[in-house]
């Protein structure tokens, strides 16, 4: 069992893609605790889900979209660059 207090971010997930390059504009840091990283991303999608709801309550909801779009897209990043430092890639275990 791996102990997660020793387990940290690879730092390869991006997100918010640029629109005039090929290339995301952010990028989730390398080597910050995993618990850390997911109490994080759990803080990002709490914001999100109280948005979405406010926006599903207001007859102004479309204010609410871009800002839970970029909440959830960050949540997500982080949430997969944590996967990636968790389970190793299919590659990463046969070259093991």
């Amino acid at each position: 069992m791996i102990q997660q207090s020793a387990v940290k971010t690879v730092g390869v997930t991006t997100f918010a893609q640029s629109l005039e390059q090929e290339r995301d504009v952010f990028r989730v840091n390398a080597g910050m605790p995993v618990n850390d990283a997911l109490e994080h991303a759990s803080s990002l999608l709490h914001c999100a889900h109280r948005l979405a709801v406010d926006a599903a309550m207001d007859t102004r909801g479309e204010h609410y979209a871009w800002a839970t779009h970029y909440l959830s897209e960050m949540a997500k990043a982080v949430i997969d660059d944590v996967r990636q430092a968790l389970l190793p890639t299919r590659s990463d275990s046969q070259t093991s």
